[in-house]
């Protein structure tokens, strides 16, 4: 009841609370829902086939989502024969997928992206695709393709691949955005197999025929079937959502820590401000445990309202969320947020834990006042730093800088989020430290202006150095909002200055070829530019799982870039044939190959041929592991696309647009490339930031807003003692101004720590000096914003407070 009765008499104390808790719910609730929402999905062209097969796995420690390694010709060959002898089995379906694309009015349309649409007819049958019109591919000129392209059966169409545009004859229509051909002209433009569809006879047991398929494939494969057709998931898609999901375990991991940090520094602040009431309290005969229920009982009672609220608002918003990350590339297309259960009430728990987590050190420290607080007037704090708070202090900062050396060592894809964990961990260190650190700041700020002995400087001075833990409260949020702020920022500016093959063309090309509406350029995109230099990735498997990165180079980009390669054992004039090969120190040392050694290479299309390595370079000379010829690739690769030809003529290259492609002078792609990462990396900072200083404001209002309003009587004794209601604003401002530069300081330190440790790990990874760019737009706005957001949360109550009369307010 008492709970319930302060929370009615100080509601205005408690609204910082219920904002930041009830921001926090709708925050969780979203992020979980989407991550809920994230699973795995199998694809949708196998929506009809209960059972299928799926090749042996790649490696995937690197972190890179390589798709699963193709069987060979053979293999699928036999596999699709014994698997046809399953009973219950009406067919066995090798999946062969290759790039293609419509053409219409001259254009490229509906850009798949890493979607391979192009199929043999034959595996219309796993989705399955029946015709709506017309009938199935019989020539090689005809195509069956989806409805939405608005072509009937009889017209022509023109269809690009990895070959280039050819004409075609539309001869049946299906519902999805499939692309037929026959057998005979898909499988020369499809990669290897590395799934195989079990058609099912009707009225057939699915999990009879997995078991027996189980059988027949032993170590060639995995039988999905049930659950686990979500393993058939696109590598593709999985690095997606994976992407996402680091977005959404930072937005939660942020949340979680700014709620609890503005709970607790909320409540811890009302302790200083109600410690007359908890000493009253104590007089009357209260216990410190009552005292601690009461508090729990404040927090819950918020956190109950807060949370529910929240809970509606992220209910509503989580779709919105889902379009977003969708818009953005951070989640496959399609994607959709399902309501569930577990998320709400999840999200609604994990609100009132916070509340809870939050007071639990404010209850602690109440639960201390003695009866004698209650007749204390005095502001002046004996112990701003207590023995528990100095060990909390110095264990945190400590735990950071570990965590900060953990960053450094992590790979690229862990280091974003270890980077956020340790300035979580120096925020809660220095903010511990904070009532030790306003002293000397607040002397050393005034030394200088020791000329200055008005009283307005005077009563600033030793009002921050009286009220140490009021100062330290409003500088807390500032340091969490400057902090992460200028971390998140800071962390998307650095670029690694390494001699990255494509970066070494890319700097001798007067104009550029690139995509346009297309994933990627066709071999007559390509071929239009003379003398062009392309690269044409691929993947090549060794040794089992293993897999490595590999390129096929054009002699016009090999021309280039050799100059500026370091090469330590062999020849780069070896690499002339398709099977030759120059390979990275670090991926020769870790596969054992020399220069000049024949090595079995298994290549995307399933074939496994022998390899010479002509060369060996330094890491530091290309950005792929192994370098091909492009005719190499190729021959292995059919749908493999170009992302970019660099052109070193004068005159720009003359591109049809049916090719989806486009010339550009280098500076104009230069631009446009940063300009796509800024998009991505804007969309990651404005959650992020935006989020942080979002909350961080309310804190900044919240907090000031009420140390003001508890000072009427400070400011009424003030003016009875002859200073002017001017001089009263300037002194609330000065204190302002202080509370908001201590804050700055400490979170620039905290971001700088950081950000060096990651630029140190960045370096050692990369092999190169990585620079290190301040954002200082970022770090000026945000500065600016909280000191204006400071001033007007404290100068525009005073100067409410000053309107009553004097002698009334000290009383």
């Amino acid at each position: 009841m008492l709970s319930l009765a302060t929370i009615r008499q100080r509601w205005v104390s408690f609204i910082g609370t219920f904002t930041a808790l009830c921001l926090g719910v709708t925050i969780l609730c979203m992020t979980a829902l989407v991550l809920a929402s994230a699973s795995p999905e199998a694809p949708k062209r196998y929506a009809g086939t209960e059972v299928l097969v799926q090749s042996p796995g790649a490696d995937q420690s690197d972190g890179t989502f390589t798709e699963n390694l193709p069987w060979s010709p053979e293999s699928t060959d036999e596999l699709v024969t014994e698997l046809k002898s399953v009973p219950g089995v009406s067919a066995a379906v090798p999946d062969r997928s290759f790039y293609a694309q419509a053409v219409v009015a001259g254009h490229p349309v509906d850009d798949p992206g890493s979607e391979l649409r192009g199929h043999p007819w034959a595996s219309a049958a796993l989705a399955p695709d029946r015709l709506t019109a017309g009938h199935a591919p019989r020539a090689a000129d005809e195509v069956v393709l989806g409805t939405s392209l608005g072509l009937a059966p009889g017209a022509s169409v023109t269809l690009l691949t990895a070959k280039g545009p050819a004409a075609y004859k539309v001869s049946g229509t299906v519902a999805s955005d499939a692309f037929y051909l026959t057998e005979a002209v898909a499988a020369p433009l499809s990669g290897g197999v590395r799934v195989i569809g079990l058609v099912t006879e009707k009225g057939a047991d699915a999990a009879a025929v997995a078991s027996a398929a189980e059988k027949v494939v032993g170590e060639k494969g995995k039988v999905v079937s049930g659950s686990s057709l979500k393993d058939l998931e696109a590598k593709t898609a999985a690095k997606t959502r994976w992407i996402g999901m680091q977005i959404l375990i930072a937005m939660a991991g942020l949340t979680a820590f700014v709620s609890i940090f503005v709970v607790a520094s909320t409540f811890a602040f009302s302790i200083v401000q109600r410690r007359r009431e908890f000493g009253l309290l104590r007089t009357i005969g209260a216990t410190p445990r009552q005292i601690r229920r009461m508090m729990y009982g404040e927090a819950l009672g918020v956190g109950v309202v807060a949370a529910a609220t929240g809970l509606v608002l992220g209910s509503l918003l989580a779709p919105v969320l889902g379009s977003l990350l969708v818009d953005g590339g951070l989640e496959p297309a399609g994607f959709t947020v399902r309501m569930q259960a577990l998320p709400l009430f999840g999200s609604f728990a994990l609100g009132l834990l916070v509340a809870l987590v939050g007071v639990w050190s404010a209850s602690r420290r109440a639960a201390r006042i003695a009866p004698l607080e209650a007749l204390r007037e005095a502001a002046l704090e004996k112990r701003p730093m207590t023995r528990g708070r100095w060990i909390g202090a110095i264990g945190f900062t400590v735990f950071g800088l570990i965590l900060v050396l953990v960053a450094a060592g992590s790979s690229s894809d862990e280091m974003i989020n270890n980077a956020l964990y340790a300035a979580m961990a120096l925020i809660v260190g220095l903010t511990l430290f904070a009532p030790a650190v306003v002293p000397l700041v607040v002397k050393a700020v005034w030394w200088p202006l020791g000329r200055l002995r008005g009283a307005t400087s005077m009563v600033a001075r030793e009002s921050s150095l009286t009220a140490v833990r009021r100062t330290a409260s409003t500088a807390a949020p500032v340091l969490v909002t400057v902090g992460f702020a200028v971390l998140i920022a800071g962390m998307f500016q650095i670029k690694a200055s390494g001699y990255a093959l494509e970066e070494t063309v890319r700097q001798d090309a007067t104009s550029v070829v690139t995509p346009k509406g297309t994933p990627g350029l066709s071999d007559a995109a390509v071929s239009t530019v003379s003398g062009g230099a392309s690269l044409l990735p691929t993947e090549l498997y060794v040794g089992g799982s293993n897999h490595i990165g590999a390129m096929g180079v054009s002699e016009g980009a090999f021309e280039k870039a050799r100059e500026k390669m370091t090469v330590k054992s062999g020849s780069l004039d070896g690499l002339r044939d398709e099977d030759t090969m120059v390979v990275r120190s670090s991926t020769a040392a870790w596969l054992g190959w020399t220069a000049g050694r024949t090595v079995p290479v298994t290549f995307e299309d399933g074939r496994t041929e022998k390899v010479r390595v002509v060369a060996e370079i330094t890491d530091d000379s290309s950005t792929a592991s192994v370098l091909l010829t492009r005719a190499a690739v190729r021959a292995h690769s059919p749908s493999a696309l170009t992302q970019v030809v660099y052109a070193s003529g004068s005159q720009r290259p003359e591109v049809s647009p049916a090719l989806g492609a486009e010339a550009l002078s280098a500076s104009d792609y230069a631009a446009r490339t940063d300009a796509e990462d800024d998009r991505l990396v804007q969309i990651f900072l404005v959650i992020l930031i935006g989020m942080s200083l979002g909350y961080t404001c309310l804190a900044i209002a919240n907090t000031l807003m009420m140390a003001t309003a508890d000072r009427a009587g400070d400011f009424a004794v003030l003016r009875l003692s002859g200073a002017t209601r001017r001089q009263v604003l300037r002194v609330v401002a000065a204190e302002s101004a202080l509370s908001v530069g201590i804050g700055a300081g400490l979170g620039l330190g905290i971001a700088l720590v950081t950000l060096l440790g990651i630029r140190s790990g960045l370096s050692s990874q990369l092999g190169t000096q990585v620079n290190l760019n301040l954002p200082w737009s970022t770090m000026l706005l945000t500065v600016g914003l909280c000191l204006a957001l400071a001033l007007v949360s404290s100068v525009l109550p005073a100067r409410m407070a000053l309107r009553r009369t004097g002698a009334r307010s000290a009383a």
